[in-house]
């Protein structure tokens, strides 16, 4: 339902966590998974910055088709040659080809317990050893009260486009919800929502759950994007 507003008012965060990466991924040898690929304003950076197989993994027929658009035709190179997409979960991925790096942004705090470890053992599964994985830090706890936040404007034409996102705590989650509005001359033209239930995730239980699937979670890439390391 959000796909068409991802690129507009998502895509700031999204850039600030691909120019993170374009380091690790610069440096991988064997090839990149991308697990949540969403529309691809990540993996556009992982394939710029490498010279390996990239993998974008995304099940969302409406997130896929944006991602698809953004990769074909490729600009530059080879780099469509480079980029497989899976219309599958991360669950039922599997390579041919051996990976050094993965990179699972806004997908952890999504997951059920169960399937987030699930998760785990096949990220683990796929890296070879001293691999690494990069992730997005899940909220640590529930918002005591509502906690609001905009997610700015853009403007088209005539047409602005706004978004909202909303955080409250639902039966030891949170619940995050998602609206969007089009405006034209002040007047309302569409509205669109979307919730989301998060689990939050505890460094000290993330860690511990890394590690029973043999990934060793190590110092954070920045403020935003953790680190964990393939064990031998």
């Amino acid at each position: 339902m959000s796909a068409e507003f991802y690129d507009l008012l998502h895509a700031r965060a999204y850039h600030r966590h691909a120019l993170a990466l374009a380091a690790p991924a610069a440096a991988a040898r064997l090839g990149i998974v991308e697990v949540g690929a969403g529309t691809g304003l990540v993996t556009g950076v992982l394939i710029g910055a490498s010279n390996v197989p990239v993998h974008a993994v995304e099940p969302s027929p409406a997130m896929r088709t944006v991602l698809l658009s953004r990769l074909h035709p490729p600009v530059g190179g080879s780099a469509g040659e480079r980029v497989t997409v899976h219309a599958c979960s991360a669950l039922d991925l599997s390579l041919d080809g051996p990976a050094d790096l993965a990179v699972c942004l806004r997908l952890v705090p999504c997951l059920p317990p169960v399937e987030r470890r699930a998760l785990w053992r096949v990220l683990a599964g796929l890296l070879v050893p001293g691999g690494l994985l990069f992730l997005d830090r899940p909220p640590s706890g529930v918002p005591a009260q509502p906690v609001r936040r905009g997610l700015g404007q853009v403007r088209l034409g005539l047409d602005t486009y706004h978004g909202l996102l909303t955080q409250c705590a639902e039966d030891g989650r949170i619940r995050y919800d998602y609206s969007y509005l089009v405006c034209r001359q002040g007047r309302v033209l569409r509205q669109a929502r979307e919730s989301f239930l998060l689990w939050p995730l505890p460094r000290r239980e993330l860690g511990r759950e890394l590690a029973a699937a043999g990934l060793i979670l190590e110092d954070d890439l920045t403020a935003d994007v953790l680190r964990a390391r393939r064990g031998a």
